[in-house]
This record gives C-alpha cells, structure tokens and sequence, in this order.
C-alpha cells in the first residue's frame, strides 16, 4: 500500500461515524484474552453474565438482561446513562470490564480518554499488567495503539495516542492532571484508594467528572472499586447515588427471584458440612449448592434498579458469590467467614472483598453519650474489685498538668482510678511539686491494701519537653519517664528508648534521661476497639470501665478523635483531647518493660492478686494439724494456695530476674500463729503504719 493510500486510509476510518455498537458485542468480537489469564482466548459474555448488564449501561444501550420491574420484561432504556459505578468484590471480572471499556472507546467510538489512579504506581502497574496484554493480544487494538517501546510510535507508559483521540493515565494525587485535558471518557479505578481532597482543590473525581462536562450525554464515566469504611467509602456513596441495581436469579426449585445475601441464606449443609447451601429467601426455603444455583438459577437471570437515583447514575452491587464456577468456591468463602469470627482484620478483609459491603467502623462513630452512660457507680479515688496494678500519665500544657491514674486487672482490663487537673505554669517548680505529692499519696483498697503508682508516663511533647526533661531525670527510680509519640505509623505501643541530654543550669548531662517513643496511632486503635466491643458486654466483662465521678468534657475528649482510613490516620474532630492521650500514654505504662502486663498469665495474677486482695489477713499463716474450725483449716488451704502460686511465678521468671529470689523467700516464710478468714472491710480503711509484711512506703511490686 502507497503513502497516498495509506493516508486515505486512515482519513476515512477517522471520520466514519461511530457504530451502534455496545461494549458487551464489542468484547466478544474483538477481545482477546492474553495468555497470562486464567482464561485465555476469546471473550465470553456466558462466561460471566452479570458484566452484560453493567456493560448495556456504560454503553448507554437498552438493556435485554435489566428489568423495571420482576414482571416487566422490556429491554431496560440506558440512554440518559452517564456514570455508571461498580460496588465489587474480588475476582469477579470487574477490571476486565474497564479494560473492554477503554478497548471499546480505541476501537469503535474514538475520543480522548481519562484514567485516573490513586497513585502514578498503580498507573504505571495498570499499563504493565492490563492495558499492555490486552493491546498486544487484540488485533484491533493493536493496529490502532502502538507499542510504546517502539521508536516513533509517540506513546510513553502513560500517555497512549490512537486514531481519534488520546488516553492519559494519571494519579489522583495532583489536580493539575485531573484538569488539563477535555475528555469524553472517564476510567476511576479503585475510587475508595484516591485522596478526598487532592491539592486543596476538591474531590479528584469530581475534578475527573468536570472534565466530560462538553459532551453531555455523549460522556461515559466507569468508576469501580471495593468497598472500604461506611460513611467514607466513595464507591458507597456513588452506589447510593445511583439506582442501585441488584443482579436477581431464580431460585433452582421454585423459580422466585432474589439476590444473594450472605447472612441470610448461606449455611453449611446439615448432611456434609463440606458442601455449602443457598437456601431460598423470597420462595420455597429450599437450599441447593453452588453448582444448581449457577447453572438452572442463572438463566433468565437480570438486573433490576431497587431505588429511583439521580437519574444519570447506574449503579451496581456485586459480590463475590456470584463469581464463575470455580473462581471463588462458596466452600472457600466460608471457611473465610468462620475464620473471621475471631479476627476482626479477616472479618473487615471478608465484608469489603467477599460480600463487597462496607465496613461499619463503630469506633469511628464513636459517641461520648454511648461511653457515659456505661459509667459504673465507684467513686474516683477508690479501687474497684479485681484492680490489681496502678499506673499514671500526665499530659503538659503551658498553664496546667494533667494525670490520669488507671487501674488494671486480668486481661488488661482497665479502670479510671482517678483523673485531675494542677493548675500552674510547668516552667515553674510549684506545679511539679503537686505532682510529687499526688504520685505519692497511696490509695487504699477494699481490702485495707495500700496501692502506689508503679509508673508514670510523662508526655515530653510540645513547648514543655525541657521541664519534662528535667523532672524525670531525677525521678527514674521511682518509674516516671518521659514519653513522645511516635513519627512514623504503626509503631509499638511503646518503643526503645533512646538517650537525650539534658542541660540543668547551663551544665549538660549527656544522655541524662531516656525518652520513651509511643505508637499513638497502635494505641488509638487498641483503645477504640475495646470501646467497641464493650458496647455489647456485661459490666463486669467489659475491658475498660469509667467512674460515674467523671464529667461529660471527661468523655467528649476520650471521643474527640476519628479513624480516617482514607489517609491512614486519626483526625481530631475537636480541640481539646486530653483524656484519650491520658489513656494511651496509660496504656504505654502497661506494655512497658518493667510492667509487660500484655504479657502476664494466669498464674501472674492469681499471685498478684494473693497480695492486694488477700483473703486472709496474713497469707502465710497456717492452721495447727489438729484444728478443727473450719476457718482455720480454710486459711491453711489458701496459705499453701499462695506459696504455690509465688513459687511457680519464680520459676517462670528464672533465678536471673531480680524478683525471684524475693519471691521464693516470700514463698519460704515460716508459720505463724493462724488468723481466721476475713471478709473485705466495708468501708476502705487506712493501711496500718507499721507491722504486717506490706511495708508502709512500698511492696514487693515495685520496680
């Protein structure tokens, strides 16, 4: 063929006006599937029926396989169609569909096109492993579309020309791509992956959308993505701005339409819990496997709208259960959904990927009126049954200190003992001193116990880290160190320390106190979940409990922060949030090395609680061999009781740790004169000054 001809030639396929037709006849004419595929060779819409119906509408075609109604059989009008948004779960064909889009949009009505991608990564991965395969294994597109690497062709990765119009993949990172180019087709991928807000400019999908805006109904948008955190979800707010088509078959036995919903119908089969059943929710009841519902349920199966949407929007759902035989095996689904009883991340990875539904994150709707209301009615200051262990932080601002004493208990359980406020400028002594005399004052249980505070975490950050500095520098010994958050994300809840020198008086002490990192963002999370989970437990087996001593700003700063998994981060939702730094700096104190109450057994606390809360007045006394009263012979049962317990916590811990020797002494003590079980005081009382084996000033717990 001459140039002349060959000029002609591509003059004339130029100006020819655009065929009728849809994307769904497209893909099975022209595309290829890559021998990469699982499934390659030619496109077969019977293959996965549901994609014909989505694809009718992006084309803005009628619709064989979509009904107005369960008895209305009209070919379903697409025509004011302009986006379409796919709510998907995974390994349903749904990428491959924005491939046979965008081959459509090359290949048969020819115009500028826009990809958009969270980030240049996925752009660049998107043409490696999707648009490059699909071009060399499909004739029409590869005589249109030439290949980048080629000299000449003028494609790079990102930016592809052919006959007509030009393709640009783009971030959504940078607004300046988003607005650059009028375009009449729009592909958003993975939408619940893309920043809200990109360059102080707005949402990237509306930036995207804006561009179409010359073409009217002419423009096609195809946006798709898996779900992510209800009330945030993108994709979730377009489904829900759309007509929120659901894809009905037909019951194996009885006929009655209905879609898949997973909590209602899926069971193991009473007869061979290996095989998996759907049973029937609109007709007969019956169950039938998978393999009856996707070939006899499958046929005459269609798409219906079951809300009325902003008339321009299509919007589908689509889950996992309807993948292809042998893609996604019910079986295989449910042995994920009983796995995930136990593990919230597998609950959370099966709701967005598998059942293609947003994730409810309660604790991001977190209410402090929810918290308060689980108040228990013990007085601030007292120490509730079963509160073993007593820790501290303080919270600086430039007028004030604040501190929270926590309590805990078996399975890190956790109480808010006591929360106040020194008022004073911390650049001065004075309000230091308050600290000192709080950190002090002992608090007596039920059970004539006195409690100290093991350690104190002291927050370094902001404009007062020299005056933490130099006041846990000569308070080491007694627990108090100095903490600051973390930089980076998904740190520890609490680090390695590292040395910092501390000048007092214009000398320098090098590495003069160590300053203990603190994952926040860990903390936040641990903290929120327990809160969520309480919401559904009995008092006394909630994780975290609140006194009904503490005010309302008490719990509005506890709640004034909120998840964004959009950015990976928690974002204040008002000013003030004291209390929930308290609580996390708490919670460093309990994962900290000379505490690890993350880490204590059964065996740990039963001893613990041997001494806080004897049942005895003296543990280690025994009752004469020949004693008949009931009493005595029961306090020389819990006497061995404690010994045996102390004597296995000192072999746990090895004859290296400098606790043990103290606890087999402990566990060695010699009979004394028996006392008779006592019964907790009802009232607290003070602890005796002298005498006893607790010592006034301090115990065996202190590190």
């Amino acid at each position: 063929m001459g140039a002349t001809e060959a000029f002609l030639k591509t003059i004339t396929e130029a100006i020819r006006p655009d065929k009728r037709i849809g994307i769904a006849e497209w893909s099975e004419q022209h595309r290829i599937l890559p021998e990469s595929s699982p499934e390659p060779g030619k496109w077969r819409n019977e293959r996965t029926p549901y994609l014909v119906g989505i694809m009718d509408a992006l084309s803005g075609q009628p619709s064989a396989v979509t009904r107005y109604a369960h008895d209305d059989e009209r070919p379903f009008d697409n025509s004011r169609v302009i986006t379409v948004g796919l709510m998907k779960g995974h390994q349903l064909g749904g990428s491959a569909l924005g491939e046979n889009f965008i081959g459509r949009c090359i290949t048969t009505a020819a115009g500028n096109i826009l990809a958009v991608f969270a980030t240049y990564d996925d752009a660049e991965k998107w043409e490696m492993d999707r648009f490059e395969p699909m071009r060399s294994s499909t004739p029409d597109l590869r005589r249109r579309v030439r290949d980048a690497m080629k000299k000449g062709s003028e494609n790079t990765k990102l930016r592809k020309k052919f006959p007509g119009g030009l393709m640009n993949l783009v971030s959504a990172t940078k607004a300046g791509r988003l607005k650059s180019t009028t375009v009449r087709y729009v592909l958003l991928e993975e939408i619940d992956e893309y920043v809200l807000n990109v360059d102080g400019q707005g949402n990237p999908i509306e930036l995207a959308r804006n561009r179409t805006s010359n073409f009217g109904r002419r423009a096609k948008i195809f946006a798709n993505s898996t779900p992510t955190i209800k009330r945030r979800s993108q994709i979730e707010k377009l489904y829900e701005t759309g007509d929120q088509r659901r894809y009905f078959v037909r019951c194996p036995d009885c006929g009655s339409p209905q879609f898949f919903d997973w909590r209602k119908g899926m069971r193991r089969s009473p007869d061979d819990p290996r095989v998996v059943l759907y049973y029937c929710q609109t007709g007969c009841g019956a169950g039938n496997p998978e393999s009856v519902w996707k070939t006899r349920g499958y046929v005459g199966a269609y798409w219906m709208p079951t809300a009325a949407g902003d008339g321009k929007t299509a919007s589908f759902h689509l889950s996992a259960l309807y993948a292809p035989l042998g893609w996604r095996p019910w079986s295989d689904l449910m042995d994920d959904w009983e796995a995930a009883q136990t593990d919230t991340e597998k609950m959370i990875a099966f709701v967005n990927n598998a059942l293609a539904e947003c994730w409810e994150d309660k604790s991001a709707e977190m209410k402090w009126e929810v918290i308060k209301r689980r108040a228990e009615p013990y007085k601030l200051r007292t120490i509730p049954l079963g509160c073993l262990m007593l820790t501290c932080a303080v919270d600086t601002q430039n007028d004030r200190l604040e501190a929270e004493i926590s309590g805990w208990g078996r399975g890190m359980r956790n109480w808010t003992i006591d929360h106040v406020v020194f008022r004073g400028d911390p650049s001065l002594p004075e309000v230091w001193r308050k600290l000192d005399e709080y950190l002090e004052t002992p608090i007596v249980n039920q059970f004539g116990v006195s409690m100290r505070v093991e350690l104190c975490a002291v927050d370094s950050g902001g404009g007062r880290t020299q005056d933490v500095y130099d006041y846990c520098r000569v308070r080491r010994h007694r627990g108090v160190f100095a903490v600051k958050g973390a930089k980076d994300k998904h740190k520890p809840i609490i680090g390695r320390p590292t040395d910092q020198d501390v000048t007092v008086k214009g000398k320098t002490y090098k590495n003069g106190v160590q300053l203990w990192p603190i994952g926040t963002d860990t903390a936040k999370s641990r903290i929120f979940g327990a809160l969520v989970a309480d919401d559904e437990q009995e008092v006394n087996d909630r994780r975290i409990h609140f006194s009904t001593d503490l005010d309302d700003e008490y719990f509005e700063q506890l709640t004034a922060e909120a998840y964004n998994p959009s950015k990976d981060r928690w974002d204040r939702l008002r000013k003030r949030n004291e209390a929930l730094d308290l609580k996390v700096y708490n919670f460093a104190c309990a994962y900290h090395p000379r505490l690890r109450l993350n880490t204590y057994s059964e065996a740990d606390w039963s001893a613990l609680e041997a001494v806080i809360e004897p049942r005895v007045m003296d543990l280690f006394s025994a009752a004469p061999a020949d004693a008949a009263d009931p009493a005595s012979k029961a306090g020389a049962a819990r006497t061995e009781l404690a010994r045996g317990i102390l004597r296995d916590v000192a072999e746990r811990l090895g004859p290296e740790h400098p606790k043990h020797d103290e606890l087999m002494e402990l566990a060695s003590k010699p009979v004394e004169d028996p006392l008779p079980i006592a019964s907790p005081p009802a009232a607290p009382e003070p602890a005796p000054q002298s005498g006893g084996w607790i010592p006034r000033r301090d115990n065996w717990l202190r590190r």
